[in-house]
């Protein structure tokens, strides 16, 4: 009947036909109303004495799903038709699930001006997370200055959150880049510059219009002062989230003990400098009982220089004064280079909570800079073992390293992160030899050798100790890995290839490096893992095997290799391939050539070219690197910073 209210079971029927086409097509046919089909009058049922009164019932009470507001039936203006009578509308709830494939700011605003309905649906989406990014540079498009006519995308984004009420939908709010500051000066005559102040006081006007703040984070080279921290108290119960960027410039400006948030379960602070005057975070960590998450980022230019400037009191102090441990369940530290600072330090992190750790280019013994500061953790450091641990990501592949993960069992993820900055600096001569069994070589020694930097070479002989000596650890605590990076300096043999599948038949993800193995030995091995999706060769930059995987010769040979070879029944789950750091495959179904004129190969050439060409062949698509940093081998392979949590 024309007005009919759509029932439950129709619209079921129907979106079931419609979740596999593009999200925006299916709002653009929404948003022209389907008309229904015109039934002659001749054949159309008579209706009964009391149907209309029915119907009206059926709208008060509520027969069947409304479809849309009552109010915005006749005041679309999506609506094609003349008689609103003669089409229906697409029910709310499929029209929520298509908004909800949709991930793109553009799309939302573009569906946004659609129509009232999509309107007042999509705004919400739409200003759910904001991020504004300054610039010191103007922008020109088209030949014209971003803003053109006004002020830049920065200042009319604080406008619009100031001025109007679209700030209650902001539950995570961003600001980064570079704030350019005018009368730097001002702060050697003990004031903030007035542009900077005034920054700050929109800030924090915008955030008190923020009621559903959840996340923050301030990433602009300029840092926050004790009016936006104001703010900050002000969005308690909501906000679990703080993301802090230190300045780098030794300009003396005010400092801000920052004050506890009690609700805060993740902080990151990064580009920390002591001599570049940062906030005081040791009152928020001793105040902040749910924090769950931190990462502590400091900034490179210590470690390189050898410079002792971090003291690691000053934001843990007030933790072990109150005898408070925060029980962190993952924590992240990156550029670290102080010393021990006292066996109170082994109370303020609760080993038991702990289920994810990084450690980047922290701590490690192989640089002789920084070797004495960082050997004073080895020495006195008691910190008891997380034997809840999880994950562990780090790029330090020494003797203690392995003594470590021998202490606790159930590792589900284990990452050795190969790319450091200056690898490709030298290039090695050979790689090392395949690991075999634990040695009890003296890690650190070097025979003599010395780079032409005056760094230590770590021979090939250490390397195999030490390589055998995670391997055998690996094999005996942790037989419960999904995700296994192997560091690139240790080249495995067919038998320890085989010994760690055989050890870990949950693997999921596994990047090793090797000799090219026999097929033979490769559907072995892969047969002991049932669960393996991704697997990645790795290679060391700079060598002559690199060079030739790089080429465009080698890029195309592996492509024909692949197909012809991972066609195969223990191939069938494996879904990307990676060799060397640029070659990416991503593995599709199996082609099978028609029997029907298929030519007959002679005998004795059945593993001719000709022969692997006609035969069956697994689909096989090149993928750049930056594709592929969802899977964990790939994307946790990589020194780079990022301020988010996973």
């Amino acid at each position: 009947m024309p007005g009919e209210i759509l029932p439950h079971e129709e619209s079921t029927a129907f979106h079931h036909d419609i979740v596999d086409f593009d999200p925006v097509t299916l709002l653009c046919v929404s948003a022209v109303q389907l008309p229904m089909a015109e039934t002659p009058r001749s054949r159309r049922p008579p209706a009964p004495e009391d149907a209309a009164p029915k119907r009206r019932a059926a709208l008060r009470i509520g027969g069947g799903p409304i479809t849309a507001p009552i109010h915005s039936w006749f005041t679309s203006p999506a609506r094609s038709h003349p008689n609103a009578a003669q089409a229906k509308e697409l029910p709310l709830h499929l029209i929520q699930l298509i908004l909800t494939h949709l991930d793109d700011v553009g799309d939302l605003a573009r569906v946004t001006r659609t129509s009232r309905l999509f309107y007042y649906m999509t705004l919400p989406r739409l200003y759910e997370k904001v991020t504004l990014c300054s610039y010191s540079e103007i922008r020109y498009i088209d030949g014209r200055p971003e803003g053109y006519g006004g002020g830049s995308p920065f200042a009319m984004g604080l406008n619009t959150l100031v001025s109007r009420s679209f700030a209650d939908y902001v539950q995570s709010f961003r600001v980064k880049g570079d704030w350019r500051e005018h009368d730097v000066d001002d702060y050697k005559q003990g004031r903030v510059p007035d542009n900077s102040m005034v920054l700050q006081i929109v800030m924090r006007a915008a955030l008190d219009k923020m009621k559903n703040l959840t996340a923050f984070a301030w990433e602009l080279n300029t840092p926050p002062l004790h009016t936006v921290y104001q703010g900050l108290i002000n969005k308690q119960p909501g906000l679990t989230s703080l993301t802090l960027r230190c300045q780098t410039r030794r300009i003396p400006r005010p400092t801000t003990i920052i004050p506890p948030l009690p609700n805060l379960v993740t902080l990151v602070v990064y580009d920390i400098d002591p001599l570049c005057y940062p906030d005081d975070i040791s009152l928020l960590l001793v105040g902040s009982k749910k924090l769950d998450n931190l990462k502590l980022h400091w900034n490179p230019r210590m470690r390189g220089s050898g410079e002792e400037s971090v003291n690691l009191m000053t934001m843990f102090g007030r933790c072990v004064a109150a005898r408070h441990s925060l029980k962190l369940r993952r924590m992240a530290i990156y550029n670290l280079f102080t010393r021990f600072a006292g066996d109170g330090m082994n109370e303020i992190i609760d080993a038991t909570a702990q289920t994810e750790i990084t450690v980047l280019n922290s701590m490690g013994s192989t640089d002789p800079m920084t070797v004495f500061v960082d050997d004073a953790w080895r020495h006195s450091n008691k910190h008891p073992p997380p034997q809840n641990l999880k994950m562990l990501r780090t790029d330090n592949t020494d003797k203690y390293g392995a003594f470590m993960l021998g202490r606790f069992k159930g590792l589900e993820r284990l990452y050795f992160v190969n790319n450091r900055p200056g690898r490709e600096a030298s290039k090695p001569s050979s790689a090392a030899a395949t690991p075999t069994t634990p040695s009890t070589a003296t890690p650190g020694m070097t025979n003599g050798n010395t780079s032409a930097n005056g760094t230590p070479t770590v021979t090939e002989h250490q390397t195999r100790s030490i390589g055998g000596e995670y391997l055998a650890v690996i094999e005996t605590n942790h037989r419960t890995l999904r995700h296994l990076l192997l560091s690139d300096k240790w080249q495995l043999s067919d038998d320890a290839l085989f010994k760690i599948c055989q050890s870990c038949p949950n693997l999921e993800q596994l990047a090793f490096s090797c000799q090219v193995p026999p097929f033979e030995s490769l559907r072995q091995v892969l047969s002991l893992t049932p669960k393996l999706w991704a697997v990645r060769m790795l290679v060391r930059p700079n060598t002559d095997l690199a060079e030739n995987i790089d080429s465009t010769e080698g890029a195309e040979m592996h492509t024909f290799v692949i197909a012809t070879e991972f066609w195969r029944p223990e191939y069938r789950n494996i879904k990307y391939l990676g060799v060397g750091d640029k070659l990416v495959f991503k593995l599709g179904a199996v082609w099978f050539p028609p029997a029907k004129g298929k030519e007959k190969i002679p005998a004795g050439q059945e593993n001719s070219m000709n022969a692997r060409r006609a035969g069956p062949v697994r689909r096989v698509e090149r993928v750049s690197r930056e594709s592929v940093n969802h899977i964990e081998i790939w994307g946790m392979d990589s020194m780079e910073f990022d301020p988010s949590f996973p």
